[in-house]
This record gives structure tokens, sequence and C-alpha cells, in this order.
């Protein structure tokens, strides 16, 4: 099989699994805020679903967490693409504006 064909459909689902990851640590992150928020709207003291709080709150970290380590995949993916011979070859979008501003600040 065509080595490109097949790092781009990793390259593919790394994305989306990026996409995924911090979306779900969005989505936790509102879910939070939208409880502490309905505590106080009910008028209940900072105690009610603190448990529950405490969970959500380890789903956070656990999902940032998830993050880090999907970023660190993305870079050792990336390290392998040279050693593969696929050097040459980008996957994800072409423009890469946070990369080119690392660029920028480690050339000061």
């Amino acid at each position: 099989m065509d080595r490109t064909l097949v790092a781009s459909a990793v390259a593919e689902n790394l994305f989306a699994t990026e996409t995924a990851v911090e979306d779900a640590l969005g989505q936790a992150v509102l879910l939070m805020r939208r409880m502490m928020d309905a505590r106080r709207e009910l008028g209940l003291p900072a105690t009610v679903g603190d448990p529950a709080l405490r969970r959500v709150t380890a789903a956070v970290n656990a999902l940032g967490e998830a993050q880090k380590e999907i970023v660190r995949t993305h870079g050792e993916l990336e390290s392998l693409r040279s050693e593969l011979g696929l050097g040459g070859i980008r996957f994800g979008p072409l423009h890469k504006p946070l990369a080119a501003a690392a660029e920028d600040q480690t050339a000061d």
C-alpha cells in the first residue's frame, strides 16, 4: 500500500482525535460552569452537589491530560514522517498560524 495514503489516513484520524478531545474538554468545562451557576440560581449552599462537581473537575483534569498526550502523539508521528521518507509531504492544514508564530518567536 502507498505510504502517503496510509500516513494521510493516520493524520486524518489524529486531527479528528485532537478535535474530539478539545471539544470534550470544552464541554466538560461548560458543564462545570453550568452546575455552579445552577447552584447559585437556586440559592443553594456551596456544598450542595459538591461530590458531583469534584467528579466533573476530575474529568476536566483527565481530559487535559488526554489533550497533552494527543499533542505528544502528534509530535511523535511528526518525527516518524521523515523516517518513513515522507519528509516532503505535508498533512493537515497548509497554513498553521501558531507554528509560524512559534518560529517567529524563536528567531528573535
